[in-house]
């Protein structure tokens, strides 16, 4: 069962990377065309760095110190409306490839180019972040554009996190991660938190 991270104080900085699984051809010798062939597994990562806090509230976040667990936490959207999406579901089992089909969506819901999204399956939650806009028909349905290829084959009715979407996976923390100042204030908090697969 995955650490649920406090969501205060919110991250000062947070910053998602792709770790990409991609092939890339290049000529052996001199200069030539440069191919990159794509495969699914491209996971994301996350490196945050936290407020400075006190002790004993930086106790609340003994959790990333986990070894055989994973965390989660909110991936921050800053100024962006995400408004109301419904109660979005996977749409079809088996799914793969860079489109997600999704139901359940409030009819004429905007999905924004770049907005994120986690779905969970199996009890753990996978991140994605969309490609291009779309919008969910009359019905609720919406194929959605994803940027990198899905991971796992979709199971139906799995359920799609966009009003709060979530990251989860193991962090790795920097050396000097807990270091406590002379005045008795946590110097920063900063970690990465890596998708497991």
């Amino acid at each position: 069962m995955p650490f649920i991270l406090p969501t205060n104080p919110r991250p000062s900085k947070m910053t998602p990377r792709p770790i990409f699984t991609r092939n890339e051809t290049r000529p052996a010798t001199g200069a030539g065309p440069v191919g990159r062939n794509l495969r699914p597994g491209t996971r994301w990562a996350w490196d945050l760095e936290y407020p400075p806090q006190s002790y004993v509230a930086s106790l609340d976040w003994d959790d990333v110190l986990a070894e055989d667990e994973t965390c989660v936490i909110d991936i921050l959207q800053p100024g962006l409306a995400i408004g109301s999406p419904g109660t979005p579901l996977i749409n079809g089992a088996g799914q793969s490839g860079r489109t997600l089909n999704l139901k359940g969506l409030t009819p004429g819901y905007v999905f924004r180019k770049g907005q994120w999204l986690s779905l969970i399956q199996n009890g753990q939650r996978f991140a994605y972040k969309a490609s291009a806009a779309a919008t969910a028909n009359g019905s609720g349905n919406l194929a959605l554009p994803l940027r990198t290829m899905l991971r796992v084959p979709t199971l139906n009715n799995a359920v799609v996190e966009i009003a709060q979407p979530k990251a989860e996976g193991w962090v790795t923390l920097e050396q000097d991660a807990h270091a406590i100042a002379a005045d008795e204030r946590l110097v920063r908090l900063r970690f990465t938190l890596e998708e497991r697969e």
